[in-house]
C-alpha cells in the first residue's frame, strides 16, 4: 500500500478528521478526504496523534 493511498484511507476513516477547507470536501469526492486535506495534519504529522495508531490498525486488518 502507498502512503498516500494509506493517508486517504486514515482520513476517510479519521474521527479526528477536520477538512482545511469547505472546497477540500466538495472536490474529488472521497479522495480528498486524506490526511493531506485535514487541518490537523501539519508538516506530515497528525497533531492529534491519531495516524500512527490508525495506520496500525489498518495494516493489521
Amino acid at each position: 500500500m502507498y502512503y498516500s493511498e494509506l493517508k486517504s484511507i486514515i482520513g476517510q476513516n479519521c474521527i479526528g478528521y477536520n477538512p482545511r477547507s469547505a472546497t477540500s470536501i466538495m472536490s474529488m469526492g472521497s479522495l480528498a478526504q486524506s490526511c493531506n486535506n485535514c487541518s490537523n495534519f501539519i508538516k506530515g504529522k497528525c497533531a492529534k496523534d491519531l495516524f500512527d495508531a490508525m495506520k496500525i490498525m489498518i495494516k493489521t486488518n
